[in-house]
């Protein structure tokens, strides 16, 4: 059986495979369990929680996924990879010694609302629902606490991700060099997250709230290394992935890799396609501000310029064509942070302007037109959520062939069936996700903020654009519905048919048991009334009978052996009887009853042959 380890604390787990809840007899943490299908895939759930326990939740959750290819019906999975998302681990409550949960990886939308999450309750049973909601309650609690405190922060220009201090707990020459960076950054007044220093008096719990606003708030992460093991270590990892992350939904921020003592192509993968720089070449610091205030100024000169529209100035009023042509460029260009601030310049001169808001809706989910717009909605919908049903054959089917096998006194254990007769027939239909799709898709369009009031304030051509993307996009997944919905009679009609096919099956297979035991019986009777048992012993014989239960006359055949059995007993008491009367009988007889004994000898020597005949067949009918 495959070695359960606790996900906490990494001891071993003592379960049976029936469990789907168990608590840790180590650190006491009552845990969900996956399912236990076989021993390779606990050992790489095992290897995964062990990366997910030491920080390195990537690494997890690429092990979870490469499981998942395999079992995508098993709710831990999900759960993990939710775990992962938010970079929980479980520490000891100081107080009461349990593992409660910390987030290393925090995020703007709640677990509560996360998709593996919803996954894991989707799939799990009832005790493993309750855990997850519990757990998923705590988690949510610690992100409100996280938000609640980040929001006060003052919004952060540059990020230092660094590795402070060595295995042996000594300070790095990476957190000297990134000091050096944090003065020469705050000499030129750009607010910079050095924790060091940032976090300096704050308790090692209570980092990530700060850490998550600076990371947030920051247009420029520069990673400091010396070494490739310091760039790659958990924490710092953890932060520059998390950048990396942001900067796809961002294309303002930059990372910069920063390397001294080591050759840049040691840099991970995911930093090499950035342009790093030298710490060991001459000027490297005039350079290194340089670029980070080409960055910051740029950003905020477009800021200054948003701002100057929200004023209406007469100049911007005049413009708004001007601004509506320069907000579809960013929009060719990918500047979906630019593009979105131009057309909120023309909104706020226009509040009514329709164009605009149809423009803010293109840059909001990253898109250059509105043939990129449909094709986006209808990539999303691509793909249905299939959802599993099983179909077995219908209780009347198997009472009419539990009657048949009652009637003849037949096990349905004994009749040889498939696995197919007693599981059925899974399959899989999706018109359910497609409708959902589609009515999501309806109440986008019926309440979304921007696209509401880009079809308010539309008219002519604009307006008869924007209401035929709607209806493009809706009757297309009309049509994917109406397919779905046909294939999915399909895939029952076939279903039906294998049923159909099934339940013949194990007709014919109960009829056959049924003869074969007909044909077992009728053939032992005849040989029993032909005397052609041959060393079968009275014994033997009752038990064969009795084999056949109520089935036509077995019990009476039983009953007669019974009988019989029961005579030769009888006949053994009487012979016993006998016996002891003989041998009384010497004793009365003198000197003179020769003739006598001798007479009383031989019967005394027949009635032992008899006895030990029947004690012999008495033996072998037990």
């Amino acid at each position: 059986m495959a070695l359960f380890k606790c996900k906490m604390c990494g001891g071993s787990l003592d379960v049976n495979e029936n469990m789907s809840v168990c608590e840790c007899e180590y650190c006491g943490t009552r845990q969900t369990l996956p399912k236990a299908n076989d021993e390779q895939k606990m050992n790489a759930m095992n290897r995964a929680n062990h990366f997910r326990r030491q920080g390195e939740f990537d690494r997890a959750i690429e092990a979870y996924e490469k499981v998942l290819q395999n079992a995508d019906d098993d709710a831990e999975l999900y759960w993990s990879l939710a775990l992962c998302k938010y970079g929980i681990e479980y520490v000891d409550d100081m107080l009461t010694g349990r593992k409660i949960p910390t987030c290393h990886r925090m995020q703007y939308t709640s677990i509560l609302d996360d998709a593996d999450y919803l996954s894991a309750l989707d799939k799990a049973d009832e005790v493993q629902k309750a855990v997850y909601k519990e757990e998923a309650e705590v988690i949510a609690g610690i992100q409100k606490g996280i938000l609640d405190i980040s929001n006060k922060e003052e919004a952060f220009d540059v990020f230092i991700c660094y590795k402070e201090t060595d295995e042996e707990g000594k300070r790095t020459n990476d957190s000297v060099l990134a000091q050096d960076i944090y003065f020469g950054l705050t000499e030129k007044r750009y607010k910079v997250f050095f924790s060091r220093i940032t976090l300096e008096g704050k308790l090692g719990t209570a980092y990530e709230p700060y850490i998550f606003a600076a990371l947030n708030s920051a247009k420029v992460m520069i990673v400091v290394g010396t070494k490739p093991e310091h760039v790659n270590a958990v924490w710092v990892k953890n932060e520059w992935s998390r950048f990396l992350m942001l900067m796809q939904k961002d294309r303002s921020k930059l990372i910069i890799p920063a390397y001294r003592d080591m050759d840049p192509y040691d840099l991970p993968d995911a930093l090499s396609v950035y342009q790093s720089q030298d710490m060991a070449k001459l000027g490297f610091m005039q350079d290194l501000i340089r670029g980070v205030s080409k960055v910051l100024e740029g950003s905020k000169a477009e800021k200054s310029s948003g701002d100057a529209g929200a004023f209406g100035s007469s100049e911007v009023n005049s413009n708004i064509a001007a601004l509506l042509k320069r907000g579809k460029l960013a929009l060719e260009d990918a500047e979906w942070d630019r593009a979105y601030a131009f057309f909120d310049q023309v909104l706020n001169n226009d509040a009514e302007c329709s164009e605009a808001y149809l423009g803010q809706t293109l840059a909001k989910i990253h898109v250059a037109n509105e043939e990129d717009y449909i094709r986006l909605l209808l990539f999303k919908t691509q793909n249905a959520e299939p959802v599993r049903r099983v179909k077995k054959i219908t209780s009347e089917q198997i009472a009419y062939v539990n009657t048949m096998l009652a009637e003849n006194d037949i096990l349905m254990s004994e009749v040889p069936y498939s696995k197919d007769v007693i599981g059925g027939f899974e399959y899989v239909t999706i018109s359910e996700s497609r409708q959902k799709q589609l009515n999501e898709t309806i109440n986008y369009f019926e309440n979304d903020k921007l696209m509401k009031k880009a079809l308010r304030f539309s008219e002519g051509n604009l307006s008869d654009g924007i209401t035929k993307i709607k209806e493009e996009i809706i009757s297309a997944l009309q049509e994917r519905l109406v397919q779905a919905q046909e294939e999915d009679v399909q895939a029952e009609a076939e279903v039906d048919r294998k049923l159909v096919e099934v339940n013949a099956e194990m007709i014919r297979m109960t009829e056959e048991a049924i003869a074969a035991k007909e044909k077992k019986y009728l053939d032992f009777v005849k040989k029993y009334n032909e005397n052609l048992l041959g060393k079968f012993s009275d014994g033997q014989i009752k038990r064969t009978f009795e084999s056949f239960g109520h089935y036509r006359d077995a019990e009476a055949y039983a009953k007669k052996i019974v009988e019989k059995i029961d005579e030769k007993e009888l006949k053994m008491k009487e012979l016993q009887d006998e016996k002891r009367e003989i041998i009384n009988s010497f004793a009365k007889l003198g000197v003179f009853g020769g003739r006598k004994k001798k007479k009383l000898e031989g019967r005394l020597s027949e009635i032992n042959i008899e006895m030990e005949r029947l004690r012999r067949e008495l033996e072998e009918n037990n």
